[in-house]
């Protein structure tokens, strides 16, 4: 029977008949002419179904032609499972690959291909994706197979060169330096000369940039690159090069117009370049010309010129230095010339010099000759009182300075008796009274005041002597009293004798100086004292200052206690004290408070604790002014950027601060009313957010996150894309999750290029919706490295899920506006929300109630 059913089923397949034929074959146990009938007539089903029954060497060749039916017939998952049976995971891998269902062909090929097969998948489907201009797709797979070298290559053919210097800069860092060196090579040739400096600036190399803008005559540039990065110093050169490129009065006149020609003319001089140095000045600033004339002289001196330095320090008008120049080469008959000829007045410096060297090698009357010429005797004198040589000391002081003869006997014999060094104060005060005595009483006052602090600590003994000074000034040199008054003053102050500098003043009615002195010594009695009695006009300004010393010695108390109320606030502030300078502006009423208050948040603010500035301004209170709204929108912003934290009240201190504002604003009618109200309604939501993930109410989160989305120039449009995303990631609403992350991504790497605001991003997407088109970016992300990778791959995940659609469901988008406004209405009103979820109008009424 076997065998006839065989045969009856070779007699149908010959008449055209397989589909007839199958059963007999499979009757005869003739399997595999059953699996040639059943696919002639196209009977796949039956044709698996029968395969399945063969051994393993048998089936083989049929389980690739059963795989391509079923690819072609769209069963991709039966189509996947005989490829793999055929032992071509290959097949299957390029299968899914065609129909984009890359999610499953990368479980494919990492469950039945070797890595070096993986690789090679992955690197082809990438040169799709960037013949596509996919190119973030693309260097995601590169990089997945560590490969990104070709992602790096990639960028840099389509001259996308930051995409390639991040690349560099993550996995070639080495190559950064030298990378960017190539490009800013390559730019410049191309003529791209502003991305190009930055290149070359970013290799530490703006040498180069400026050289590129000389080259290319562009000099502005090359200055403006010069300063920038290498100083001042740095662009007078460039300076200079430009000045002397164009020559002369034209190189002058454009370095004129540009505010450069003192600094080409400095450099010129630097360098040693003085001719053109001159001519510079000659054309522009003539008033430089002694400068360049005294610097000349300086180099010629350092050459060792020294006649033609005395020339050109004469034309500096600077006779004095080419006496110093000659003085210090000892070549003392020029030195003496040059003063007798341009500076007389310096004419008993170079005796004074000269005879001191003859000092040092011991001829003491060749050096007593130059002390006598240059009229200074007592030069001559201290000469021999160091060399121990009294009698010519005493010699000399008879012939030209008699009033000094008693004193120095004096000290001749207080030497003689051993007491070296040390003068007694009969010895001080013996030439004042031999002087008073002979009725010199100019000349014993200069004896009085020659006795000084250097030469006795006696302070008791000097303010004796200097009294007699002014008593003679007093009784018998009334010409020369202010002038002996204000010098013994001056000392007594110095000897930290205050009061009796003071009365010394007032002895000559000078109460300003007598009030600045007791002032200076802290006698604040005595100085308003005399003020208030003899000098009015100033008792105002000693109170002033006398308030200003408590200030700032930290006696706010005394302050307080003398009735100073307002300035002991002050002082409180001024040392920090900002708990006792709040309780005290408290008594004085909710004006100073408001004021001290806002001192103390500004503070807070300069430290960016804005938290705490705001704590402040919620407990004691808001004002309205311009500066003071600036100040609470800046707060407002720092703090909605950063998210709310967890706790009973999240946000409360900002949250009550903006409802303290915004009850200020409508009392006073201020147009700023609606604008931060806004920013009170965004707060609230936001904090009503966190209360929602506490009550683990993920839907009324979901609703939350995406209603703030209406307020992105509020808040940071990365952050609120963000967390909008996943919220409905967390509900596995998969569709609005790639779009709003997906939206996150383009304006994070929007933020990464530094762009101001969204002007550069396509949106399609959100067209015709609530959610704003035209936004601020932030200045920084809101997410760090490793966050954002999580994202991207997250969505490039949901890209490769055939189930997820990739555009927006606008339709649910304006059910949760519309939800969200009924809500704001029935909490304002104090109902309830028709139409919306009772759990969210419960969180946000909770959420508002915690405030006012």
């Amino acid at each position: 029977v076997v065998e006839l059913e065989e045969l009856w089923g070779d007699f149908l397949v010959s008449r055209k008949n397989p589909d007839a034929a199958v059963n007999h074959y499979t009757e005869a146990g003739a399997y595999i002419k059953a699996i040639d009938a059943a696919i002639a007539c196209r009977q796949w089903a039956k044709a698996a179904q029968i395969v399945e029954t063969l051994p393993g060497n048998e089936a083989k060749p049929y389980y690739n032609k059963i795989a391509k039916h079923f690819e072609g017939a769209r069963a991709f998952e039966e189509a996947e499972r005989f490829y793999l049976r055929a032992g071509q995971p290959q097949d299957a891998v390029e299968m899914y690959a065609r129909i984009n269902k890359w999610e499953k062909a990368h479980r494919v090929a990492t469950e039945h291909m070797t890595q070096a097969e993986v690789a090679m998948l992955y690197i082809t489907q990438a040169h799709r994706l960037e013949s596509s201009g996919k190119y973030k797709e693309a260097e995601r797979l590169y990089v997945m197979v560590s490969e990104p070298d070709l992602a790096i290559n990639m960028y840099k053919k389509a001259r996308r060169y930051e995409d390639m210097i991040r690349l560099v800069t993550s996995y070639r860092k080495d190559l950064l330096t030298e990378t960017h060196l190539h490009l800013a090579q390559q730019l410049e040739t191309e003529g791209s000369f502003k991305l190009a400096e930055k290149h070359y600036v970013e290799a530490s190399d703006w040498g180069s940039a400026v050289n590129m803008y000389r080259a290319n005559d562009l000099w502005d540039d090359a200055i403006r690159v010069a300063k920038l990065h290498g100083g001042v110093n740095a662009s007078k050169k460039v300076a200079y090069a430009w000045a002397t490129s164009l020559g002369g009065e034209a190189g002058a006149k454009l370095l004129t117009k540009f505010g450069l020609i003192d600094e080409a003319i400095e450099y010129a001089m630097e360098i040693g370049a003085f001719e053109q140095a001159f001519s510079l000045a000659l054309a522009s600033r003539k008033e430089k010309l002694p400068e360049v004339h005294l610097k000349y002289a300086m180099y010629l001196e350092d050459e060792g010129r020294f006649e033609q330095a005395e020339k050109e320090f004469i034309k500096a008008d600077k006779p004095k230095e080419a006496i110093d120049m000659y003085t210090h080469q000892q070549d003392w008959a020029n030195a003496l010339r040059v003063a007798e000829t341009s500076d007389p007045a310096s004419v008993p410096d170079v005796l004074v010099a000269q005879a001191k060297v003859f000092v040092d090698r011991s001829e003491f009357t060749k050096a007593e000759a130059l002390h006598i010429r240059a009229k200074k005797p007592e030069l001559a004198v201290k000469m021999y009182k160091d060399a121990l040589r009294w009698n010519d000391a005493i010699r000399i002081a008879r012939e030209f300075l008699p009033h000094r003869v008693n004193e120095l006997m004096a000290q001749h014999q207080a030497y003689i008796n051993g007491e070296r060094g040390v003068e007694s104060d009969d010895v001080l005060i013996a030439p004042g009274r031999a002087l008073e005595d002979a009725r010199e009483f100019s000349k014993a006052i200069d004896a009085y005041l020659a006795v000084t602090s250097d030469r006795t600590k006696n302070a008791d003994f000097l303010e004796e002597v200097w009294e007699n000074a002014v008593k003679l000034a007093m009784n018998h040199v009334p010409e020369r009293i202010p002038e002996v008054v204000s010098t013994v003053s001056r000392r007594l102050v110095d000897i930290n004798r205050h009061a009796q500098a003071a009365e010394m003043y007032e002895g000559i009615d000078a109460h300003r100086e007598a009030i600045d002195v007791y002032v200076a010594g802290g006698m604040w009695d005595k100085a308003k004292a005399l003020a208030r009695a003899s000098a009015p006009q100033y008792l105002k300004q000693v109170e002033e200052q006398y308030k200003r010393y408590m200030i700032e010695s930290g006696e706010s108390t005394m302050l307080v206690q003398e009735g100073n109320v307002a300035e002991g606030i002050e002082a409180y502030a001024q040392q920090g004290d900002w708990e006792r300078c709040l309780q005290l502006a408290q008594e004085q009423g909710p004006q100073m408070l408001v004021k001290y208050a806002t001192l103390h948040g500004a503070n807070r603010i300069g430290q960016s604790d804005f938290a705490g500035a705001a704590a402040i301004f919620a407990e004691h209170g808001t004002a309205v002014t311009t500066a003071n709204l600036n100040m609470y929108r800046r707060v407002a912003q720092e703090l909605l950027a950063g998210g709310a934290e967890g706790g009973r009240a999240p946000l409360l201190p900002l949250r009550t601060m903006l409802h303290r504002v915004v009850t200020g604003l409508q009392q006073s009618g201020a147009e700023q009313g609606e604008e931060f109200d806004k920013l009170l309604w965004i707060a609230h939501l936001s904090a009503a957010m966190v209360i929602a993930d506490d009550r683990s109410a993920a839907e009324s989160k979901k609703t939350l996150a995406i209603s703030l989305l209406r307020y992105l120039h509020e808040l940071p449009a990365d952050k609120a894309f963000y967390e909008a995303g996943m919220a409905c990631k967390a509900l596995n609403e998969l569709n609005m999750a790639f779009v709003l992350l997906n939206r996150y991504l383009d304006i994070s790497e929007a933020i990464e290029d530094n762009e101001p605001n969204s002007s550069s991003l396509d949106n399609s997407d959100f067209a015709n919706t609530q959610i704003p088109y035209d936004f601020p970016l932030p200045g920084k992300q809101y997410l760090d490295d490793g966050e954002r990778e999580q994202v991207r791959d997250y969505v490039l995940e949901l890209s490769m899920n055939a189930s997820v659609q990739q555009s927006l469901n606008k339709d649910e988008l304006e059910i949760v506006m519309r939800e969200m406004d009924q809500i704001r209405e029935a909490v304002q009103r104090g109902g309830r929300a028709a139409g919306g979820s009772d759990e969210l109008f419960q969180i946000v009424r909770d959420t508002v109630a915690q405030v006012g």
